[in-house]
């Protein structure tokens, strides 16, 4: 099956026929409203192809449904879940105390996603923890690829996004038999964390560092379409397909090399890599100058 994915929300319909058989965690004495939650859980992975409700990026995804807070996140850090998704905003300020949390967090392996929903005052102010640095900040467009909504509006566009995903009229069930359509960059995480839980099943052991390098670089350009907002929509948006065929890809590349000498960083250029002869077998930084090292970038 595909890696399995922690939610961090309010509630969840738990019974739900997209949720049944996928839950490997769930908090019973959990008292809050279960619509958002069970949207966002139902987006990364619920059921598909059984002839209800949506079909989940996630596909065979089993989903950790845990509270809407901080310890949840880090409690599904330890307890080995490798993904964890945030469509919430906990301030618009940042917080040492928080950012160290988080950067435990990614440090144990775990690739975090937040949605960039638009609750400080504009849609270019930075909301977190979607604008923490280890967090891979989602934000919304439509069927088009336009950031703009049919009613103009538009969720988050700051130096903070990371990629962009559908968030405008998204297909949902938010409870059991009740399917609709809703907005929110809420929507355009968890299809984001869906596609990372493939990336992983397709490249076991693969960094976050490297599930966001391949994310960012398989996304389509969408300047073109958004000329208002060219340097404020991350890489673009979401390529799923090629981003799991690339993952693919480097993991074949990753089992073939000696194994006395195991791959720890995306080989992106084979010819680079097949012409460095300084003795370290190619294990120098690629030629555009990522550095797999150094999660910051």
């Amino acid at each position: 099956g595909t890696e399995p994915i922690a939610i961090s929300d309010q509630n969840y319909f738990v019974e739900h026929e997209e949720l049944v058989g996928k839950i490997l965690h769930y908090d019973a004495t959990n008292t809050s409203s279960q619509t958002h939650g069970t949207a966002v859980a139902t987006l990364a992975g619920g059921n598909t192809n059984n002839g209800m409700s949506i079909s989940s990026i996630g596909y065979d995804t089993q989903l950790g449904l845990y509270k809407m807070n901080y310890n949840e996140v880090l409690a599904a850090a330890y307890a080995g879940y490798k993904i964890i998704n945030m469509s919430w905003t906990s301030g618009c300020g940042y917080s040492q105390y928080i950012g160290d949390m988080l950067h435990e967090a990614y440090g144990l392996g775990v690739f975090l996603v937040a949605s960039n929903g638009s609750t400080c005052g504009g849609p270019t102010e930075l909301v977190y923890p979607a604008a923490y640095d280890v967090v891979f900040a989602v934000s919304s467009v439509g069927s088009d690829d336009s950031h703009e909504n049919l009613d103009g509006n538009t969720h988050q566009h700051n130096s903070s996004v990371d990629i962009m995903a559908p968030g405008y009229d998204v297909p949902l069930t938010a409870a059991s038999g009740w399917n609709l359509f809703g907005s929110g960059t809420s929507y355009a995480s968890p299809i984001v964390a869906g596609t990372a839980a493939l990336i992983i099943s397709a490249y076991p052991g693969i960094s976050p560092t490297e599930i966001k390098y391949i994310l960012q670089s398989t996304s389509i350009n969408i300047d073109a379409i958004n000329p208002n907002y060219i340097g404020l929509l991350g890489a673009g948006r979401l390529n799923a397909g090629e981003a799991v065929k690339v993952a693919l890809s480097m993991y074949v590349l990753s089992q073939t090399s000696s194994p006395l000498d195991p791959i720890d960083e995306p080989i992106i250029d084979m010819d680079f890599d097949m012409l460095d002869n300084d003795g370290n077998n190619g294990h120098g930084n690629d030629e555009d100058g990522f550095d797999p090292s150094n999660p910051g970038q």
